[in-house]
């Protein structure tokens, strides 16, 4: 598309305007300040007053103009300027290309030391000023290149609220309907004629735009020309620099000696001090030398952080005036490619520490040759002759200057390395901005139009152009290059993988005997499945190796396809390793099979399903690596984005299927589900990104899911491994408690009577269940780190939500009021808060009683009350963080928290009262989990204590809900509250004359043969009264547990009838007597006839007058 504008017809659009802007007279900046100084904040009534804020507008509106018009006199200035100033640059350029061929060590050799020190100051200064300059010509290229869209979008903006503003003037009203006033009027006029003189200013910017990159573009190479001389000149002077000290100190080192006398030369402390003189002059050359190298590395990391900001600057002007552009993608994928590497970390701090060390011991020395400016007569062992003075006076004074030098070039030394520590941190600080900055804006950015009816049109003939301009013959000529020149490199680093091909029948052959042993006590062992493991890794690395090689063949090849295919072959080896052992771990009587036990049907579904889904991987790992290593041709690849679609429609077609097959026992139904559905909407995701135009972003979220796709395979296989590890160890453990059991068996019974002690034995399940716990959290730390290690520069991405505000918050009251933004990372991390709180409050509890709270020895209930109450908090915290996350803090909340709680208080006391028992049930204990409780009528077994009720369970396995208030303030019996011990009484009435010690020995008897029936406290009987027919005699024992009473009962009424019966002692029951009387009140009397008298006739049976008697009834005392 062409980026110049038209320019006449743009220049045009102020002229629509100008009839009706003509009468309107502009006001100055000083009357303007001064009503705004005038008017008052707020009016008499107190509210804020609306004409201070239409002033602040009006003023700002009117800066603009005589901003805009200054603007257009410079852009002018410049236009009739530039033919001259690109002269003269192209002049510069001329001279500084002659001049690059100078010859610099030449230039500079009759220089004297300090003249040479003086020009590397200087040249020091003007790189320093170059790369501002530089800088400068980059910005001013960056926004030139980018100011045609920018252009077009202000203007068409502001064409758009020119409209607004003339048909709000030819309406005479505001946006509410009410008329105009003088003040808005004014403004409306002044935002106006500010609009128009933005967009004069825009259309003269895009009149001279190629002139200004012309100007921007001779600027920035002739800045690198500068940088380019100036790099030789250092490299020029430093070693000069260097080599001149050294000549002054060999000059320094060799003029003192010479006047001496040769005896007093050979003196032994003589011939000491020299040679203390020479290694400090070889220490300073040595220092001398260290702080050259400093310099020229302190040089280069200036002008790496100088690139740097520059870089920086531009990918920020970029953004700024191209954000959400298709070009900015584009511009910011070229730029991606060339930001400087990540620095690693430069610790300078011991260098630095040593360096000022040494100057403390330079300055010591030197105060002990003041103190001691002769060797004393002890260390000389002969009197001290004036020649020796002479010799160590000199000697002495040339050791001074000598520290003094060293001294010096330490503190550049320190100088230096500061310098260069801090320009290091701060490279290191912009670089990773940078990084962070280009990788969050192309993530977040789409790449390519969204997919459309005209986009399907056009790609027929996209894709035959897209093949046909592909730079095929750089691709055969790096690899026949490659080929022709590294053959014997290549053939050299293909014996590997040649030696595994030759001993791949061996391994197979091994791993099938191997496979034999399994389930064999004594051929089993636990390094089967490892070196299995091993060997089928071997067996499918031939071919990954070959395709290693080439890759890594390609990638030293010059050319960005070659280094793109070479990374895509990278991709594919590794894709190809992956997939062949996990082929071959699935087969038939494979590991898999064999080893893992799994099933060997579920295993031929997920060996084809996972041959498609690799198939389905080749070409997008093609993809993968041309994303990475050029981005910038995404936005005009049509092939790769039908293969993406193609792809991972079948991917979500096939990969949810392995999911489904997985043979995880150790694993639920659900998770098998969610793995299942993130197999199927992870495709789906980049679909439909790939789709809307985030073609980009789905490239690279494909290469992290294919990394995180091989790591699920290794937790997969290292999960399998170790339970088949733990089930060989605890078989072999097993058998050995069998044996050792069998031997103990046939011991002689002559040794029986020695008392043996037998050792605790662990149960194998729970040491399994252990180990495979603390297994399987290694797992997930060492694979978590994994995952992170993958998805980093994703998550860095996300920090771009940050800069996306939803809203805002107000803080504060009156003019302490300031304003928070929520941005869309703010709600993506209250929406992940709340998932993990969910996630939390819903397992934490169960598994800190799982792997706390069971292992210790806790009263009944307390677990229980710990998780509720720790769910409780859980909740509660993660709400306040979900509201903090979105904005609202405890100092706003508290208030709407204490209405809310005083409404809700009144309006739900029953609930709340019920909320509060409930928490008052948890802390106080009056009843636990599994307490046996009367309530009111309500006899049962508590099971659950909820925010609102207690669940019991009565006898009759009904569940039945009682309000938490309830067992707070009614009469609450626990049978087991603190001890289980409970009393029974069974009542038991003999009749009139019976024995009464036979009666209490029977009672006793009955409840001291009975086994639930506890010996302390002891069994009573007691004779309780004379009943209307019965002896009451009540028996009263103590059962050890609530479960016992209804069985204890049952037991000894059974027991005391059989008792009863056995020692003819009878148990009273009640009796009645019938008296029947006729009308006359005289008694009859019934008698009982045999059968044969009633064959015979006989008549002698009373008449039936007795039915129109009366009974009465009376009680036996029997």
């Amino acid at each position: 598309m062409d980026r110049r504008l038209p320019i006449a017809l743009l220049l045009l659009l102020p002229a629509l305007a100008m009839a009706q802007t003509s009468s309107f007279s502009l006001p100055g900046v000083g009357d303007l300040q001064k009503q705004l100084t005038e008017t008052s904040d707020k009016k008499s009534d107190g509210t804020d007053n609306p004409d201070k804020e239409q002033l602040k507008q009006t003023l700002k509106f009117r800066q603009e103009i005589d901003s805009n018009q200054e603007k257009i006199k410079e852009l002018k200035t410049f236009s009739r300027q530039a033919a001259s100033q690109r002269t003269r640059l192209n002049g510069e350029l001329i001279r500084l290309r002659q001049e690059r061929q100078t010859d610099w060590k030449k230039h500079y050799a009759s220089k004297t030391l300090d003249d040479l020190v003086k020009a590397l100051i200087s040249e020091l200064d003007a790189l320093e000023a170059n790369q501002e300059d530089l800088a400068d010509a980059n910005s001013d290229l960056t926004r030139a290149q980018t100011l045609p869209e920018q252009a077009q979008n202000v203007i068409s903006k502001a064409m758009d609220r020119l409209d607004t503003i003339r048909t709000r003037l030819n309406q005479g009203v505001d946006e509410e309907g009410e008329a105009l006033s003088d003040l808005q009027t004014r403004a409306l006029n002044t935002e106006m004629q500010a609009l128009e003189s933005r967009i004069e200013r825009y259309n003269q910017e895009l009149a001279i735009v190629d002139k200004q990159q012309d100007i921007a573009r001779l600027r920035q190479q002739s800045d690198k020309q500068h940088q380019l001389i100036i790099e030789a000149k250092l490299d020029v002077l430093q070693p000069l620099i260097n080599e001149r000290r050294l000549n002054q100190l060999e000059e320094t080192a060799n003029s003192p000696e010479t006047d001496l006398p040769q005896s007093v030369l050979e003196h032994p402390q003589v011939q000491k001090a020299m040679d203390k003189n020479r290694a400090l002059r070889e220490q300073l050359a040595s220092a001398s030398e260290s702080v050259n190298s400093l310099l020229r590395e302190a040089v280069n990391t200036k002008t790496e952080l100088d690139k740097a900001r520059s870089l920086s600057s531009t990918v920020n002007d970029q953004i700024r005036m191209l954000d959400g552009s298709l070009l900015l993608s584009r511009i910011l994928y070229e730029q991606q490619k060339s930001l400087p590497q990540d620095q690693g970390e430069l610790n300078l701090d011991k260098d630095i520490s040593d360096a000022r060390l040494s100057q403390f011991d330079i300055e010591r020395a030197m105060q002990d040759l003041d103190d001691a400016p002769l060797p004393s007569q002890d260390q000389i062992d002969e009197p001290l002759t004036p020649a020796l003075e002479q010799a160590f006076s000199i000697l002495r004074e040339e050791r001074l200057a000598i520290y003094d030098q060293l001294d010096q070039e330490l503190s550049r030394q320190l100088a230096i390395l500061t310098r260069t520590q801090l320009s290091h941190e701060q490279l290191r600080k912009i670089t990773r901005s940078l990084h962070n900055t280009i990788s969050e804006q192309t993530f977040w950015m789409p790449s390519n139009q969204p997919l459309s009816f005209e986009w399907l049109g056009k790609l027929p003939k996209e894709l035959m152009e897209q093949v046909k301009t592909m730079p095929w013959g750089d691709l055969w000529q790096g690899t026949s290059s490659l080929l022709s020149r590294k053959w014997v490199w290549l053939i050299g680093l293909l014996i590997p993988a040649a030696l595994l091909v030759v001993v791949r029948s061996k391994l197979k052959t091994r791993i099938d005997e191997m496979n034999k042993d399994v389930g064999f006590l004594r051929r089993d062992s636990q390094a089967h499945t490892p070196l299995s493991l091993l060997y089928t890794f071997l067996i499918a690395a031939p071919v990954p190796l070959f395709l290693g090689l080439l890759a890594a063949g390609l990638w030293v090849q010059p050319g960005t396809f070659s280094s793109v295919m070479g990374a895509a072959v990278a991709q594919i080896a590794l894709l190809w390793l992956v997939f062949e052992v996990l082929y071959r771990l699935l087969k038939t009587n494979g590991i898999a099979q064999r080893h893992f036990r799994w099933n060997m049907e579920y295993n031929h579904q997920m060996r084809r399903r996972l041959l498609l889904t690799g198939l389905a991987l080749i070409p997008l790992t093609f993809l993968v690596a041309f994303g990475d290593q050029w981005p910038a041709q995404l936005s005009n690849d049509r092939l790769g984005l039908v293969i993406m679609m193609a792809s991972m429609i079948t991917i979500m077609v096939s990969l949810p299927w392995v999911a489904q097959s997985y043979p995880g026992r150790h694993y639920s139904r659900t998770m098998k589900t969610l793995a299942t559905a993130l197999c199927i909407l992870a495709p789906l995701t980049l679909i439909v990104l790939t789709g809307v135009g985030y073609y980009y972003t789905s490239v690279r979220l494909t290469g992290h899911m294919i990394y995180s796709l091989y790591l699920i395979a290794l937790w997969i296989v290292l999960d399998a491994t170790a339970v088949r590890g733990l089930a060989v160890a605890a078989q072999r453990l097993s058998y050995k408690r069998a044996v050792a059991q069998r031997d103990a068996e046939q011991k002689d019974t002559s040794s029986a009577e020695a008392v043996e002690v037998e050792e605790p034995q662990l149960d194998l399940k729970q040491v399994n269940q252990q180990s495979l716990r603390l297994i399987r959290l290694a797992l997930v730390a060492v694979v978590g780190l994994l995952v992170y290690w993958v998805w980093a520069d994703v998550l860095h991405a996300f920090a771009y939500t940050d800069n996306i505000v939803l809203w805002e918050t107000a803080e504060g009251a009156g003019q302490a009021t300031t304003t928070s933004p929520i941005s869309l990372g703010d709600v993506i991390a209250s929406l992940l808060i709340g998932a993990v709180t969910f996630l939390l409050a819903s397992n934490l509890p169960g598994l800190l009683e799982v792997l706390v709270l069971s292992r210790m020895d806790l009263r009944q209930g307390t677990s229980y009350a710990t998780t509720t109450l720790l769910s409780y908090v859980i909740v509660a915290s993660g709400i306040i963080l979900t509201l903090g996350a979105l904005g609202l803090s405890w100092d706003k909340m508290q208030w709407l928290v204490a209405a809310l709680g005083v409404g809700l208080g009144f309006g739900l006391q029953e609930i709340f009262a019920n909320f509060i028992s409930g928490i008052i049930l948890l802390f106080e204990r009056p009843i636990r989990i599994g307490d046996v409780i009367t309530i009111n009528n309500l006899d049962g077994t508590v099971s659950r204590i909820r925010i609102r009720a207690t669940t019991l369970i009565d006898f009759d396995r009904k569940e039945i809900l009682v309000p938490n208030k309830v067992f707070v303030t009614e009469r609450l019996i626990n049978w087991s509250l603190s001890d289980t011990v409970t009393r029974i009484i069974i009542k038991v009435g003999f009749a009139y004359g019976s024995d009464l010690q036979k009666c209490r020995d029977i009672l006793l008897q009955a409840a001291k043969e009975n086994r639930r029936v506890l010996r302390d406290p002891e069994p009573v009987v007691l004779f309780m009264g004379f009943g209307a027919s019965t002896l009451d005699h009540e028996l009263r024992v103590h059962v050890d547990d609530i479960n016992d009473r209804l069985a204890a009962t049952d037991e000894l009424n059974r027991h005391i009838d059989a008792l009863c019966h056995e020692h003819n002692v009878e148990i009273a029951f009640s009796q009645l007597d019938i008296h029947i009387r006729n009308g006359n009140g005289d008694q009859l009397n019934l008698e009982t006839h045999s059968a044969q008298e009633a064959e015979n006739g006989d008549d002698s049976t009373p008449p039936p007058e007795a039915n129109d008697g009366e009974s009465n009834e009376s009680s036996d005392p029997r």
